[in-house]
């Protein structure tokens, strides 16, 4: 056996694989910061429309958060270099429509788009790097794929801002264009990469597909409705119920689908469920922080637009080294369960102590958000391989799309429900209440923390009753592979 034959190492050129999903990941949240960023700029360009400006927003996360469990199945059956070059093309005419917009229906068709092409790019890409790497270069990968992330969510908001500025909002969309077409160009990598997978023959799942489509269409509309309408509105109360009982239909039409999008024994794995809950805790703390700290920090300090977004990086710049510092404590032979552990524990503490600080004034938050963000970034680095070390090779792509929805889902109720909260206890950009601020703080993050508590069981359950997927036994019996087993 040669040495790129031996377990944990990856076959010769398959490294070149992660610069090309690198750059791809990156682009996603870029995508979201860099529209938000440039709406007034929008709004002055194309005249100002609430509902327009909106749909450039939320239709690109409602197509995102829709298509990531249809691309992880279709990645499975077509294989999943070709899906991915499908999305990055996807999401590349979506940059480009917008790029060219001449009014708000041309660009919230073309933001739909995009976010469709995105959900690719994020759960085949996961799924690429998972089946390409074992051992402790999958641990390095993820740890890379983790900083990439931070780095686009640390920065992300100042670079579009400073296009927006400087060379106008087009330009946002322009630079997105130019990093697809360069992802597009090094898709031969992939394609050489990728050779060992197999293709299953099997039909992708349509009605499955659509009900799963309309339910979360419906879920997510609930939400904003609630936020807008209340959250015993009749609006919000009848949208939301639609959309659980398409869940209850498609949950059900899953079980008896000859080639289901979610393989309900999938979700039956304790671990792998316990790892989708670990997304769910940073959805309640992180984003929700990232979200609506900068209106707090203008409302109730005073500060500047610009100033609130540098103070916001306390909490963003630890994303960029965390990831890098789990690979090393894996590496090391320090258990990825306790790792996670570390991680739930110091983004719940961390938001409490936010909340409290909150009242004193910004210097008490400082550290407090650096403990928020560095707890983040400790799961960016690992959660996605782990999550797919627990499934079988064959549906990577499936678990990478349920690992995604679940990541999409959770923020799109997190920042739904604490954005009505803010509007009705914190107050607004103009004014902001810091009592108000930290009592819903604290009181979503309790919420996160029981979410927290369930993982590590599901976690520690499954970690006792479940053996490892027989295509990932060689990886498991690596001795650099420490997973905390």
């Amino acid at each position: 056996m040669s040495d790129s034959e031996q377990p944990g190492t990856a076959p010769s050129g398959r490294s070149l694989v992660m610069p090309v999903i690198m750059l791809a990941i990156f682009t996603v949240p870029l995508s979201v910061s860099g529209t938000a960023v440039s709406l007034g700029d929008i709004a002055h360009d194309l005249g100002a429309s609430s509902a327009g400006e909106q749909w450039a927003l939320n239709g690109y996360n409602l197509t995102f958060a829709c298509s990531t469990l249809i691309w992880g199945s279709v990645a499975d059956i077509i294989g999943r270099w070709r899906a991915l070059m499908i999305g990055s093309v996807t999401f590349g005419v979506g940059s480009a429509i917008s790029l060219v917009a001449a009014n708000y229906l041309m660009l919230d068709v073309a933001r739909l788009v995009a976010g469709a092409g995105a959900g690719a790019v994020f759960s085949v890409g996961t799924a690429v790097v998972s089946s390409n790497f074992e051992g402790r270069r999958r641990t390095r990968a993820f740890a890379l794929l983790g900083s990439v992330a931070g780095l686009s969510l640390a920065f992300g908001p100042s670079l579009c801002g400073l296009f927006t500025q400087v060379v106008g909002w087009r330009f946002v969309y322009g630079f997105q264009l130019g990093c697809l077409v360069i992802t597009c160009i090094g898709m031969p990598m992939i394609r050489r990469a990728a050779a060992h997978e197999k293709r299953y023959a099997a039909r992708i799942d349509v009605a499955g597909a659509v009900l799963f489509s309309v339910a979360t269409t419906l879920t997510l509309g609930g939400m904003a409705l609630g936020s807008a309408t209340g959250w015993v509105s009749l609006p919000f109360l009848l949208c939301t119920a639609a959309g659980i009982a398409c869940y209850g239909l498609f949950a059900r039409r899953e079980t008896t689908a000859p080639s289901p999008l979610l393989s309900l024994r999938t979700l039956r794995n304790r671990r792998f469920s316990g790892m989708t809950l670990v997304v769910a805790v940073a959805s309640f703390t992180f984003t929700n922080a990232v979200a609506y700290m900068p209106v707090f920090f203008q409302g109730a300090y005073g500060s500047s637009p610009g100033a609130s977004g540098a103070f916001l990086m306390f909490l963003t710049m630890p994303v960029l080294v965390s990831p890098l510092i789990a690979g090393r404590l894996v590496a090391g032979g320090v258990a990825v369960d306790k790792i996670l552990i570390w991680s739930i524990a110091l983004m719940v503490v961390g938001l409490v102590a936010t909340g409290v600080g909150a009242e004193q004034g910004l210097a008490w938050m400082t550290l407090p958000m650096a403990i928020v963000g560095a707890g983040f970034g400790l799961q960016a680095g690992l959660i996605d391989g782990e999550a797919l070390a627990q499934v079988s090779e064959n549906e990577a792509g499936m678990g990478a799309g349920w690992l995604n929805t679940v990541r999409l889902g959770s923020e799109a109720i997190a920042v739904s429900m604490f954005g009505s909260l803010f509007a009705s206890f914190v107050g607004s950009a103009g004014h902001a209440s810091r009592q108000g601020f930290a009592v819903i703080t604290i009181g979503s993050t309790l919420f996160a923390a029981v979410i927290g508590a369930l993982s590590i069981f599901f976690m520690r359950r499954g970690r006792q009753g479940e053996a490892l997927p027989e295509s990932r036994t060689r990886s498991a019996a690596d001795p650099a592979d420490t997973r905390g087993r």
